[in-house]
């Protein structure tokens, strides 16, 4: 038997044979099309790069492939297998692949504690050896470069990208990276780890922190395992990239509904959220929200302060930005006596027919809406301005790109301010039109669906910032 330290190169990580497998033998595969072990077999007969083994005692071939019936007989050893056999006989499977050597194992099986059977789960973290498993109950992994996909829905690997997830849920997880797909943002790897017996969130979160191609890091978390190992790793991660969570609403039917989906017992709600602030994670309530947030971290800046500036040419968007904000502790930004003034030079100068919004005593905010009017010329200048406060920390900009007098070149001028306050951000809500919305996306400004939706993704980076200066620091 190989000890899993002989099967290391160097500087190897355990967890990059799952992710970047030389190989991988699929443990169950079928010629059944019906049958998970032929969904997922079928991952990997074109598009994985490396080399492919399907395992059944029963068949010959697979898709014209030579099928073994054991993995003592195959011609190496694996680095990864996956397992898709009844709960008992994988077990012996997980055994049988731990003695060959295989150092990686992803278990897609259910019918362990998630169904009460404690005990054989306990059987198959014993029959593990020295090998490592993603699993029971769950859809395992997804690496967009190394071509790894072991879903056994139907589903087409998304763009390439820097965001990487963890899920114990695996439906739910497939509705995230759906969401991505829909919004552009790309993906780097995924997991969905469903019990986590061997493997879980500390562990996968630290090994995408170490990962220089994850920018950003999302998880759906029914329950935290070791809360001081997760705070301490998540904490140094943080310092380094954002971590977002998608924590559940804990009630007793969801911590119920919890119990019987993964065997995870959800934590009451005041623990659960204060591990997830001393760790430094961004916290989200609805897969909405995630998305927003994730969206506007991936290529903004921190904004290091609660006051934004929101500046438009249209009042309901407007006006909904403004009600989402008093979901968080966001403020609209101060202005100065000279801001103000150079804001009403702009209004005069351009004959817009608006004024400033004002606030407690006649205090001037930094919002404004242009009215249809408004050409980008001026949506344009009020945003350099409102930047240029002091007190505004980003900025909601709502350039209603099918008003006649708003010339196709608004992203290109934005992009201009951008670049005058790089450590800024600067999120754009724009119709469906997407001719201009892709040429935002190419300058690095995140457009959303909604005003609403660009609110949450402000809070995010809100967030990042208050947890850079606070609790990183």
């Amino acid at each position: 038997m190989f000890k899993l330290t002989q099967l290391f190169w160097v500087n190897q990580h355990v967890l990059d044979f799952f992710f970047e497998p030389r190989s991988i033998a699929i443990i169950g595969a079928s010629s059944d099309e019906k049958k998970y072990g032929r969904l997922i077999f079928n991952h990997f007969v074109v598009p994985f790069h490396g080399r492919l083994y399907p395992v059944n005692p029963r068949v010959k071939e697979i898709m014209g492939i030579r099928c073994y019936p054991s993995v003592f007989d195959l011609p190496e050893v694996p680095d990864l297998a996956v397992v898709v056999l009844p709960a008992k006989i994988a077990i012996k499977a997980v055994a049988d692949a731990s003695k060959r050597g295989i150092p990686a194992l992803v278990v897609i099986t259910a019918g362990f504690s998630e169904v009460g059977r404690d005990d054989l789960q306990k059987e198959l973290v014993e029959a593990l050896g020295d090998s490592r498993l993603v699993g029971p109950n769950c859809i395992g992994i997804i690496d967009t470069h190394s071509q790894v996909n072991t879903l056994f829905p139907n589903f087409e690997l998304p763009d390439l990208g820097h965001v990487s997830l963890i899920s114990q849920s695996g439906s739910l997880a497939i509705d995230l990276l759906l969401a991505l797909q829909q919004n552009k943002i790309g993906l780097r790897r995924f997991v969905s780890y469903g019990n986590g017996a061997d493997l879980n969130e500390t562990d996968f979160i630290q090994f995408f922190g170490q990962d220089h191609e994850t920018k950003v890091i999302g998880a759906y978390l029914e329950n935290v395992k070791a809360g001081r190992k997760f705070i301490k790793v998540s904490k140094a991660v943080a310092r380094k990239k954002p971590i977002l969570a998608l924590k559940l609403p804990m009630t007793e039917e969801v911590t119920m509904a919890a119990k019987s989906h993964t065997g995870a017992v959800a934590s009451t709600m005041g623990l659960y959220k204060e591990i997830l602030r001393q760790a430094g994670i961004i916290q989200c309530d609805s897969t909405s929200q995630f998305i927003n947030s994730i969206k506007a971290l991936y290529n903004q800046p921190p904004a290091f302060g609660n006051q934004i500036a929101i500046v438009g040419n249209t009042g309901g968007p407007l006006a909904m930005a403004l009600y989402r904000m008093n979901r968080y502790d966001l403020k609209l930004g101060s202005l100065s006596a000279q801001t103000v003034t150079e804001i009403e030079k702009v209004i005069e100068k351009h004959g817009v027919q608006t004024s400033l919004s004002r606030g407690k005593a006649d205090a001037p905010l930094a919002f404004l809406d242009l009215t249809g009017s408004a050409t980008t010329e001026v949506i344009a200048e009020v945003t350099r301005i409102f930047l240029g406060e002091k007190s505004v920390s980003g900025i909601v900009v709502v350039p209603r790109s099918d008003a006649p007098v708003v010339s196709k070149d608004a992203p290109a001028r934005i992009a201009l301010i951008k670049q005058e306050f790089p450590n800024k951000p600067i999120l754009v809500y724009n119709l469906p039109d997407i001719t201009v919305n892709a040429e935002f996306e190419k300058y690095g400004i995140s457009v959303f669906k909604t005003a609403e939706d660009a609110v949450d993704g402000m809070h995010a980076l809100v967030e990042r910032g208050r947890i850079l200066k606070e609790y990183l620091s």
